[in-house]
Formats: C-alpha cells, structure tokens, sequence
C-alpha cells in the first residue's frame, strides 16, 4: 500500500477532531512536481542528464524548491505543536486518573462499581495515548517518505540531514512523555 493511502487511513481511524492537525502529503507531493516541472526551464538549473535523469539544482535558487522546504516546515511546526498540546493535556487527564485511584485507596473499602469504573476509565485513555503515538510515528514516517521521494525526483540528497536537524528535534519524533504515560496507565490498571 503507498504511503498517501496509509495516512489516509490513519487519519480515518483517528479521533476526527484531529484531521487538520495531520500532515499533509498530498500537497507536499504537489510542490514537487512543481519542482520537478519548474527544474528544465529555471535559469539557475545545469541540465546534467544521465542514465537516471537526474537535475543538479541550486536549492537556494528554485522558487518552488523554497516552496516545497517552507512547507515542509509549516507543515513541522503544525504536528510539533499540535502534538505538544495533546500531550499536555493527556498528562493532566493521566494526573486525574492517578488523583481518583488515591482516592479510592484511601477508603476502608473499595467500591466495586467505582473500581469498574476506573478500569473502563484507563483502558479508554489507554487507547487514546495509543492514538496520539500513532499520530507520532505515522507523521514522523511521512516526513521520511516525503523527503524521500523529493530526493528521488529531484535527485538531491536532503533527506538525511532534514531528519536529522529538523524532524528528529520536533517532540513527536521522540516521545519519553507519552511512553511514560503508557506505562503508569498500565501500572495503575493492574493496581485496580
């Protein structure tokens, strides 16, 4: 399956308030072609065809090859602090449910409707967090396809040092937050 149908159908299964906040792959896949088209006829572009047909470019040089990089990190910045705001507010909703269990440790008793309720309470959350790292790994793997495939078309080597001083420094590429999360809903499960 490509990978523009792969994060269509993550977006499909993912809560539906999230849909703006996805990356957008179509239109990155359009400013390529745009770079790709515009690449012959560029006064900047040293025509060097060979066996694969590959154009050296002056990135800084090319209008829509700055198009394609300022959408990329607008389209970084969105997801960056999309998933910022999402993780907060998972972690203040894991604090409440960690505030109820206290509570509910505390009494002489544990009631076994509240327990039951606890436990739908964390299986819930539980799959929303999985959500949100889906959500990760399926944007941070849409930036390496697209850079990928930009690379491929053009016949540049960006992809690499993008996702190494880019991508890798965004909050959803590495999520010690969520994964901590994952694991105390876990845990507090098995306290109920």
């Amino acid at each position: 399956m490509k990978f523009g149908k792969e994060l269509l159908n993550a977006v499909n299964q993912s809560n539906p308030e999230w849909g703006p906040f996805w990356m957008n792959y179509k239109a990155l896949k359009k400013r390529i072609k745009a770079v790709v088209k515009s690449a012959p006829s560029s006064p900047t572009v040293r025509a060097s065809v060979d066996s694969e047909d590959l154009r050296e470019v002056d990135l800084t040089q090319c209008q829509e090859e700055i198009d394609f990089f300022t959408e990329l990190r607008d389209q970084l910045r969105k997801l960056a602090c999309f998933y910022v705001a999402e993780e907060k507010r998972y972690h203040f909703r894991f604090q409440q449910l960690q505030a109820v269990l206290k509570d509910m440790k505390k009494k002489a008793e544990i009631d076994e409707i509240d327990a039951k309720r606890l436990m739908v309470a964390c299986v819930h959350f539980y799959g929303e967090c999985i959500q949100l790292e889906n959500y990760a790994v399926t944007n941070y793997q849409g930036f390496s396809k697209i850079l990928k495939k930009h690379d491929k078309m053009t016949g540049h080597n960006t992809r690499t040092k993008y996702m190494r001083k880019m991508v890798n420094q965004s909050p959803f590429a590495n999520y010690p937050q969520l994964i901590s999360i994952l694991d105390g809903t876990e845990r507090m499960f098995t306290e109920i």
